[in-house]
């Protein structure tokens, strides 16, 4: 395991990659930025918790899992953000990591994501895209974290400002 990952990758910081190409990321993006993010920030299309060093919850069809960052990512752009609240550097970025470690072995919702594209699907509020159970774990500690609800939240916004960026470049 790369030194800079072990030092750097905390338990429950979230890592944000970019849009690596393909029409669903593009349709990613573009919503993000019409929903008026940056088009920088709206490249950035999936976002994780980590679960510190190479492990991270990743939520992804066909079910959310526990991966190794250095494999499933290995060449993306990434951001690593931690949330701006001393107690979660202190200690409740733990229970961020440990609440989206529950969203294991669930499915993907993947009617969520064409919710989020297309207005006039409805999602399963029982399963969850990345962003909204990265959210969802961050309001299980910080219950108003955000002011919006985990379903509309979108992976640009935890670059936002309530987000301190830790690093950033290409994984290895």
């Amino acid at each position: 395991m790369k030194q800079y990952i072990a030092n750097k990758f905390r338990m429950g910081y979230f890592i944000l990659y970019k849009n690596s190409g393909g029409l669903f990321g593009a349709g990613i993006v573009a919503k993000q930025v019409a929903a008026g993010f940056s088009p920088e920030d709206s490249q950035f299309t999936h976002v994780e918790v980590s679960g510190g060093e190479n492990h991270s919850i990743n939520i992804s069809p066909p079910i959310s899992k526990l991966i190794d960052i250095t494999k499933v990512h290995k060449g993306q752009t990434y951001k690593l953000v931690k949330y701006k609240n001393p107690e979660y550097e202190d200690r409740l970025r733990y229970k961020v990591a440990y609440f989206s470690a529950s969203l294991c072995n669930k499915g993907y919702d993947v009617r969520g994501i064409f919710a989020f594209l297309f207005k006039w699907i409805k999602q399963d509020n029982r399963l969850y895209f990345c962003s909204e159970g990265a959210l969802w774990a961050l309001q299980m500690v910080f219950p108003n974290a955000l002011g919006i609800t985990p379903d509309k939240c979108m992976p640009a916004r935890f670059l936002g400002p309530e987000f301190e960026l830790v690093d950033e470049g290409i994984l290895e």
